[in-house]
């Protein structure tokens, strides 16, 4: 399964790109790249923006191997991001939707939504999402067989009307902790990750 990295937002809120946020010597990128290699995950495919070149430069210097895709319109949303991911999808059995932001998941928890989705039985569940305290979060698992749906949706529709449409059939694992929930879209978000990163250790 191959992780869809989102990376190409505005970060109208935040001031400045969310992919490059520095958490001591790391970005937001670099974080949820770790969470989703240590799980075992191979290459991913990052969303970028045409104007992300820093983000690109901090990709080739950090050594990092992945397929970079560039949403020629990022301002049509998050979708679109997952669209052009979905379009440049290598073959895999399902796919992973991971947006930049959510850089506490830990990989106990991407490995929770992988092994629920393979977990022997008589039928897989085409969508895994990890829930804390009934909420949904992110990372969420998608069987390839989904694919088509997300793709044609129209611009403004949001990713959520596939999963809705789904909704009885999606497997939710019990996340380790809230990380799963905590994004990042205001400078004060972005310190309140960096301090519980800190306290992590």
């Amino acid at each position: 399964m191959v992780p869809v990295i989102l990376a190409a937002g505005a970060s109208s809120r935040m001031g400045r790109p969310k992919a490059l946020l520095d958490f001591d010597g790391r970005c937001s990128l670099e974080l949820v790249l770790a969470a989703c290699r240590v799980a075992g995950l191979g290459p991913p495919v990052i969303v970028v923006s045409p104007s992300c070149h820093a983000l690109m430069e901090r990709v080739a210097s950090a050594g990092i191997v992945a397929s970079i895709v560039v949403n020629d319109h990022p301002e049509r949303g998050q979708t679109s991001s997952l669209q052009t991911g979905l379009r440049h999808l290598p073959p895999a059995d399902a796919f992973l939707i991971f947006p930049v932001d959510y850089v506490l998941v830990e990989s106990v928890d991407v490995s929770a939504v992988i092994d629920a989705f393979c977990r022997p039985g008589p039928r897989r569940p085409p969508i895994v999402i990890p829930s804390w305290r009934n909420r949904r979060g992110h990372p969420v698992l998608v069987d390839l067989a989904l694919r088509a749906e997300f793709l044609a949706l129209t611009q403004g529709a949001s990713a959520r009307t596939v999963i809705d449409a789904h909704a009885a059939e999606i497997a939710y694992v019990q996340a380790s902790c809230d990380s799963v929930l905590q994004d990042m879209d205001t400078p004060g978000d972005y310190r309140c990750c960096l301090d519980r990163l800190r306290q992590r250790g």
